[in-house]
């Protein structure tokens, strides 16, 4: 095979682009400030940061039940009830994936569909929710989306 000069052009240039943004190892202190101060400012502009798992799930629901509770109804506070035994199976799940081991791998999984299913059932009994508490509602789909995620992960064998 022979090798032509308008082959060789485009390879030499990109050599010479990674080259130019390639960066001192002795600033690298300097850039990861640089990108800390500018990742906190983006979370500090934003109007609602996305909550990161369990831990901020509870911290919500927390913050829900200690807001003024004498105008919460009763089917409010069954939602908020329901939401915390969901947040207290979380925690059992997290525990038996943490100890590992085949056996506590398949307790996970099925802690995992009651879950689900627990989540399913909530929305179901609940399907005007969000036009009552729209607070109570984005908590109960991201319970939803978590809950789906780790189904995923430990179907695609993230755990084994």
């Amino acid at each position: 095979m022979k090798i032509q000069t308008d082959q060789i052009t485009p390879t030499q240039d990109t050599g010479k682009v990674q080259k130019a943004q390639s960066v001192p190892a002795s600033n690298f202190g300097a850039i990861l400030a640089k990108e800390v101060d500018g990742s906190q400012s983006t979370a500090t502009t934003a109007s609602l940061p996305p909550l990161q798992g369990v831990t901020d799930l509870a911290q919500a629901v927390a913050a829900q039940a200690t807001s003024a509770t004498a105008g919460v109804s009763s089917e409010g506070q069954a939602v908020m009830d329901n939401v915390d035994s969901i947040l207290n199976q979380w925690e059992k799940y997290s525990g038996q994936l943490a100890q590992g081991g085949t056996t506590q791998l398949r307790q996970a999984y099925g802690t995992l569909e009651n879950i689900q299913a627990g989540v399913k059932k909530l929305k179901d009994e609940y399907p005007d929710l969000d036009g009552q508490s729209p607070q109570l509602s984005s908590l109960v789909n991201e319970l939803d989306v978590m809950t789906t995620t780790e189904q995923i992960k430990f179907n695609r064998g993230d755990y084994h």
